[in-house]
């Protein structure tokens, strides 16, 4: 994917739902294409959250415990992400996650993407809704 990921992309990622061409593009700017080998760690258990991921091209295994022996908890490919909750928090990573082939992400860095938020309040503000749906959804609570 030559140049800049495309906007299109980001806005299939539920956390970037609702935004508006313009922030879409601001978020692509700072995203950056890279690129893994089957069997490369992209992120370990543990381990800060420094990014945010979206999966272009290939497959990953998401994986808790012990990398060698963990069972995987999770298959990911073309436009599934990961990353999101450290993008926001900077915690420890939750799980490990693999390329299972040749795999492309884009990859938003934490410490742009927050310059971005404090520079654009809207954007920051529909960042967060679209965080509180997906939390809606993973814990099945309808909005009241």
């Amino acid at each position: 994917m030559p140049g800049q990921p495309e906007v299109e992309l980001l806005a299939r990622v539920p956390l970037f739902a609702g935004l508006s061409q313009t922030h879409l593009r601001r978020v692509a700017s700072l995203a950056q294409e890279s690129s893994y080998n089957a069997g490369r760690v992209i992120v370990k258990r543990g381990d800060p959250g420094k990014a945010f991921y979206v999966i272009v091209d290939g497959e990953a295994k998401v994986v808790k415990g012990k990398i060698v022996t963990a069972r995987r908890e999770a298959q990911l490919g073309p436009g599934d992400f990961f990353g999101e909750l450290s993008l926001l928090d900077g915690e420890p990573r939750a799980a490990s996650v693999i390329a299972s082939s040749p795999l492309t992400t884009i990859r938003i860095e934490r410490a742009a993407f927050r310059r971005l938020l404090r520079e654009e309040p809207d954007l920051a503000l529909k960042v967060l809704e679209g965080m509180a749906r997906r939390t809606r959804k993973i814990l099945g609570t309808p909005p009241l």
